[in-house]
């Protein structure tokens, strides 16, 4: 298949519970389909086609619950920023 890749992902490779290893930054993607998508190195990608264990650093899982009511201008992308902001940045 060729084209734009993460058209093609979704369109042929992507699907629910699936697990993509892939060294395009729109491997993600597939996310979208409720794929676990990864983009790795060139060579974490060699190491995967030759059959070597792809070792994955994951966070500890949290629980955050949000309470209130959003202003008419706040976007889902602003919750997740400010979010992302207290959890990680300084």
């Amino acid at each position: 298949d060729s084209g734009i890749i993460h058209q093609i992902v979704l369109e042929n490779y992507a699907f629910p519970g699936g697990f993509m290893i892939g060294t395009d930054s729109h491997t993600p993607n597939a996310g979208g389909l409720s794929m676990c998508g990864i983009g790795v190195g060139a060579p974490d990608a060699l190491d995967c086609m030759v059959g070597l264990p792809l070792e994955l650093k994951t966070p500890k899982i949290i629980g955050i619950k949000l309470n209130g009511q959003l202003s008419s201008w706040c976007s889902p992308k602003m919750v997740i920023l400010k979010v992302a902001e207290l959890l990680t940045v300084s």
